[in-house]
Parts: structure tokens; C-alpha cells; sequence
């Protein structure tokens, strides 16, 4: 049966080792948990003390859960970290893909964390998670004890015509002659560095993925006006994709209990590691709070 995510089985098994790399490097203890969602299989990386409180972790845009864990495993001495394969995405669960215009990303959620035995906990949406946090927040506020959005899509968007220019041209030029250099032209873009992994995950994605090229809707007051709870944003100074200023001008309008912003100084929309220690540590006062 053909795939609905992948060209072909090589494209496939190629991710899947580097999915499994980055949850080597992770380098702690995880649990691999399969749940059953309306949408289809969903898997999860668990790893902290199980008697912690749950916090429910999104990653970005077909990073996968150990990309998640890797940068906040320092939290899981304080909670039960629950990173999520988003679906429909190259993860772990199911290929299936949902719609992004109604309910059906927080229905989905609400599920897992249903199926996880999570009733509420504090929920980071990384990027593309953040978008589904924001589903979660409009459909199902009632799961969600603290929000916390990290160069968060579904707010604003980037100018189009430095996207263009940064993003659309290079990228451009990659699929006309498949060069290394296009390719890193296009991911200096947003990676803040960029590593010989990276590159060989690009590559794979965009010669073996069919991808989505569905932009998230942009998020209104009226869409999270039953939301109680606390929300904080942390932004990326230089981000091609959600400009930092702008997603806080827009916390600040959609969010009546907007509680803070975190300025990543020197990132780009995908940081490196040397800012995993600054992420965690705010992220960790926030939950504090």
C-alpha cells in the first residue's frame, strides 16, 4: 500500500535511523508508549520519574519527540516528560494526516493525553507545536494548566519577500540541481547551525517526503476566549519564519492571561544546542510560577 507520507520505503527507513540517532544523543532513559487516537496510532517518548507530574511536549514540524526530549530532558527531574510524535508527520505514529482547519489537531491531543491517563498538565508547543497547542487551547482549554509557546507558528508570519529571497529562491535552486550549497543556503535560513545530520535530514525530507504545504491559520482572540490558562512565549530574535517581536505583540492581544515573553538572543528559528540550558531554565521558572 502506498504511503500517504512517504515516496518510497528508502525515504522512510533513512529518517527513521536518524530519528533513532537523535534519541541516542539524547542520552537518558525513555519509554516507548503506543497509544489509540481517533486519528490513528500515536507515539510517545516518556521518560522522568513516573510519580512527577505529567508535562506534554510538541516538536516542531517532522522533528520528532526525540529532538523534544533532547532539549528539556533537565525538566524531567521535575515532571514526567511526555513527548508526543506528532501524526501525519516523520515520527513514530501513524502517517495519517488531519485536517488543520477545525478541531481535529486538540481532539487529537485531548485523546493522547486521555489514552496517557494525563487529565491536565502544562502543555510546550515547539514551533509547528505550538500550533497544535493552540488547537488544544481553542477546542479543549480545560486540558491545559499552563501554556508555553517556543518560536511558536499560528501567531504571525514572516515578510514575503525575504522569504523569498532566504528561503523560496535557494530552495529553488536545490531541486534543479540537488547542490549541498542551495541546500545550506536554505536551512542557514533558520537554522542557527548547521550540522552534517541536519543537511542529510533536509535532504531526505525533501526528496522522500510528500510534503504539506498547508499554512496553519493564524490564531485570534476569539479563538482562545475561554482560555484560563497562564500563557508564556519565548521568541528567537533573528526567526525568517515567526518574527520574535511581532508573536509577542501578538500574545499580548489574543491572550488575556498573557504572563511573559523570553527573547532567544542570536537564535534563529531552530537554535542550537548551546541554548538548550537558557530554554529549560525559563521554561522551568515558568512552570514554577
Amino acid at each position: 500500500m502506498d504511503s500517504p507520507l512517504y515516496k518510497n520505503a528508502d525515504a522512510r527507513a533513512a529518517l527513521m535511523v536518524l530519528y533513532d540517532k537523535n534519541l541516542a544523543a539524547c542520552g537518558v532513559s525513555t519509554d516507548s508508549i503506543y497509544v489509540d487516537t481517533f486519528a490513528g496510532k500515536t507515539h510517545v517518548l516518556a521518560c522522568g520519574d513516573k510519580h512527577k507530574p505529567p508535562l506534554v511536549v510538541l516538536h516542531g514540524i517532522h522533528a520528532g519527540a526525540p529532538l523534544a526530549i533532547r532539549a528539556l530532558q533537565g525538566l524531567g527531574k521535575t515532571y514526567r516528560l511526555y513527548a508526543v510524535d506528532t501524526i501525519g508527520q516523520v515520527t513514530r505514529s501513524a502517517e495519517n494526516s488531519i485536517s488543520m482547519d477545525d478541531d481535529s489537531f486538540g481532539k487529537w491531543l485531548a485523546e493522547t493525553m486521555e489514552q496517557l491517563g494525563i487529565q491536565e498538565a502544562p502543555v510546550i508547543g515547539v514551533s509547528y507545536g505550538a500550533f497544535i497547542l493552540q488547537k488544544l487551547m481553542t477546542h479543549y482549554p480545560e486540558k491545559i494548566t499552563k501554556g508555553v509557546l517556543v518560536v511558536p507558528s499560528g501567531l504571525v508570519n514572516g515578510p514575503f519577500w525575504a522569504s523569498i529571497r532566504k528561503l523560496s529562491w535557494p530552495l529553488m535552486l536545490f531541486f534543479m540541481t540537488k547542490k549541498e550549497k542551495y541546500l545550506r543556503r536554505f536551512m542557514s535560513a533558520f537554522y542557527t547551525d548547521v550540522s552534517d545530520q541536519d543537511v542529510a535530514f533536509q535532504r531526505n525530507l525533501l526528496e522522500g517526503v510528500k510534503l504539506d504545504m498547508r499554512r496553519p491559520s493564524l490564531l485570534t482572540r476569539n479563538d482562545v476566549g475561554q482560555l484560563e490558562a497562564p500563557v508564556y512565549v519565548m521568541v528567537a530574535d533573528d526567526d525568517s519564519f515567526f518574527p520574535g517581536l511581532k508573536a509577542i505583540a501578538k500574545c499580548k492581544k489574543v491572550f488575556k492571561n498573557f504572563k511573559g515573553y523570553h527573547v532567544l538572543s542570536g537564535s534563529k528559528h531552530i537554535p542550537s544546542a548551546q541554548f538548550y540550558p537558557e530554554i529549560e531554565e525559563k521554561i522551568r521558572k515558568w512552570l514554577a510560577e
